[in-house]
């Protein structure tokens, strides 16, 4: 496999940061171009008021990770302690580690990335002892149904998310165990 092919995962710093916000801002370009505008909107991340400054909070507690090909960013993984208090209770267990965001690059650049940081959350969440992996996402994705089904996440149910201030829209919850439960 030569280094363009070869991907690397790793702790985000500060530095990677624009490089990060990039990617994001291409995935969002990728999505409004193929009228998929219900689940971010059409501002890039970059420019969401406040979110380079949290972005860059979470670098630096070490709470996101990269992922590299060839020296590029072309993914990352983002992952929280606990879930975020807009989910109701009940639909993911307590102690469970939440994957608050996890993107690759669209085209090749981005195969296989996605299962590459879906395992390393798993594998940091069982090396904190954590009894299961949760997320949230989109609900309007039959696309990424079937990429959480097929790695593990089964859904426990849908709430409407109206956090940022526009129309509220329909997220499913998903979590992953990996105790036995």
């Amino acid at each position: 496999m030569s280094d363009d092919q070869h991907l690397t995962l790793r702790p985000a710093t500060t530095r990677d940061v624009p490089a990060l916000l990039a990617l994001m801002d291409a995935i969002l370009t990728w999505l409004v171009a193929r009228g998929r505008t219900e689940q971010w909107g059409t501002v890039p991340f970059s420019r969401l008021p406040g979110f380079p400054e949290l972005f860059t909070g979470w670098t630096s507690q070490g709470a996101i990770t990269t992922a590299e090909r060839g020296g590029t960013c072309v993914g990352l993984l983002a992952l929280a302690p606990a879930p975020p208090p807009y989910i109701p209770p009940g639909l993911i267990p307590g102690g469970a580690v939440f994957i608050h965001t996890i993107m690759s690059a669209r085209g090749p650049a981005g195969h296989g990335v996605g299962h590459a940081l879906l395992e390393e959350a798993a594998r940091r969440a069982g090396a904190q002892g954590a009894p299961a992996l949760a997320l949230d996402h989109w609900a309007g994705s039959a696309e990424l149904d079937q990429i959480y089904d097929k790695h593990g996440f089964v859904k426990t149910g849908e709430y409407e998310d109206d956090q940022d201030g526009g129309p509220a829209k329909l997220n499913t919850v998903r979590v992953r165990h990996l105790l036995p439960h």
